[in-house]
């Protein structure tokens, strides 16, 4: 039987193809396809940044656009933020609402994009989970760009009163809380913020769903 020889050069070539294509198949390049994850939690939403855990708690998450320069975000170095107690019980038709109010206290003009991530541990030890606040996507999340001294709000909603119980007993919630872990749209670290003002004497009393919505500007309060 007679046996034909591949050349030399030929028989290179086979070899440096074989070892490129180890090499792709173990490093993709930019234009490859993403590798699967893993799905979080039904009804979880995915933050632009990961925050740290709050010791001894869940951890509140926040959300913002990566389209906002680094330099031009609102830190919590910039704001000076606190939390607003609601004016009005609610009812069956009308909840409570709060609201995360923010001045621009620094001397440069920021930008908040997003939902910040909003956490309420309950002061009397009712609750050993602290609660956190889900995000209500039926507000547009828009830039807010704040001037020195100008100001934004996140309202909370919720409802501050039960649905069972006797008469003196309809306002005690499972959380309520007089402190607010907080974390900025594209920030890692949680501030806490008191509550102050409202019906519920400087607390957020919290029975149920909680919800927060994305940074708004003022109308009126910015011009």
């Amino acid at each position: 039987m007679r046996v034909r020889r591949v050349p030399f050069t030929v028989a290179l070539a086979l070899t440096a193809g074989l070892a490129l294509t180890a090499c792709d198949d173990g490093d993709k390049g930019p234009d490859a396809a993403p590798a699967a994850t893993a799905p979080g939690p039904a009804g979880a939403a995915t933050p632009t940044g990961t925050a740290p855990t709050v010791p001894g708690s869940a951890t509140p998450k926040a959300s913002g656009s990566a389209a906002v320069p680094a330099g031009t975000r609102c830190t919590a170095a910039d704001l000076e933020m606190s939390v607003l107690g609601p004016d009005l019980i609610a009812d069956d038709k009308q909840p409570a609402y709060a609201s995360l109010h923010v001045v621009n206290t620094s001397t440069r003009t920021c930008t908040l994009t997003g939902f910040p991530g909003i956490q309420v541990s309950d002061d009397a030890g009712r609750s050993a989970t602290p609660l956190t606040a889900d995000r209500n996507t039926g507000f547009p999340a828009t830039a807010v760009t704040l001037k020195p001294k100008q100001i934004a709000n996140a309202n909370l909603q919720y409802s501050n009163v039960n649905a069972g119980g006797s008469p003196s007993g309809r306002r005690v919630c499972a959380v309520t809380g007089g402190k607010v872990q907080v974390i900025l749209p594209d920030e890692t670290q949680a501030k806490q913020v008191k509550v102050t003002g409202g019906v519920d004497d400087n607390t957020l009393n919290v029975c149920g769903k909680l919800s927060v919505q994305p940074f708004q500007g003022v109308p009126g309060a910015n011009g």
